[in-house]
């Protein structure tokens, strides 16, 4: 399936200074192409994710984003025609020849999609789903638990109707039930996939709040269409077109200095014509 392409020295942007440069890498991606059968989803795509903060995949739809977190997080290796040339490191292990048990990987590396993904039982059953092959005791269960919970803003909700079908509580609680899920496996990148999408703006800015806060200690790759969310909570920016990176940077940088008309007219006007 896949197949080493050569390692391009990552560019910066002129004039910037990468979040990666001040601290040590989660991810590298080293010349990566994706492809859908024959089509060429993302072309020769070279980045350094650092291990903490928060990094916003910005650009329009169908430029490869989403498709970039599935292969991170190996989705995609089932996908029907899916191939991928180049190479993905995480926390300096390849993804593919180093991870052969993609659940390891999946502890390390979690995902929160853009629907929250909630399985039709209790709260606190779906919160067991991802600790059952762990030897744990009951107390430890439940305060790795009540710990993810309280980590996703959700405990203060929940605490007393841990037995309530997961499907009763809102979509923003069920986003954050998915996001506590997540972390009871203690991961050290999350993975968002355009998480407040789908519900109310009181809940998005609850969850902006809590990946902020994540960001401190994990690495957060987080796709989004919206611009001023970007603006609240990004680190860093990378935005993408066409399967490329058109131009990266810090967030002052890419809101204030954007040297590429592509990166300013998307960012002022929302529209890009590639």
């Amino acid at each position: 399936m896949t197949a080493e392409g050569s390692a391009p020295q990552l560019t910066l942007v002129a004039g910037s200074k990468s979040r990666s440069e001040a601290s040590p890498s989660a991810i590298q991606i080293e010349g990566f192409s994706a492809y859908y059968g024959k089509n060429c989803i993302i072309s020769d795509l070279s980045l350094i994710i650092p291990d903490k903060g928060v990094t916003c995949l910005l650009g329009p739809s169908g430029t490869g984003k989403s498709t970039l977190l599935r292969w991170l997080n190996r989705i995609n290796e089932d996908t029907e025609n899916a191939s991928f040339a180049g190479r993905i490191k995480i926390l300096g292990r390849d993804v593919m020849r180093d991870y052969p048990d993609v659940t390891e990987l999946r502890r390390e590396i979690g995902m929160v999609f853009q629907q929250p993904c909630v399985f039709p039982c209790s709260i606190y059953d779906n919160m067991l789903m991802g600790l059952r092959n762990f030897k744990l005791s009951k107390s430890e269960t439940r305060n790795i638990i009540e710990t993810s919970l309280k980590q996703a803003a959700l405990w203060d909700e929940v605490a007393n109707r841990l037995e309530a079908p997961a499907t009763s509580l809102s979509l923003g609680q069920q986003q954050r039930l998915c996001i506590a899920r997540a972390l009871a496996l203690k991961p050290k990148v999350l993975l968002f996939d355009e998480p407040t999408a789908s519900i109310d703006p009181i809940s998005s800015r609850v969850i902006e709040d809590l990946v902020m806060s994540l960001s401190e200690n994990i690495s957060i790759v987080m796709v989004t269409h919206n611009i001023a969310q970007t603006k609240r909570i990004a680190d860093h920016v990378v935005f993408m077109c066409d399967g490329k990176i058109v131009e990266q940077g810090s967030r002052s940088h890419m809101f204030s200095l954007a040297t590429c008309d592509k990166t300013r007219t998307y960012i002022t006007e929302e529209f890009c014509d590639c």
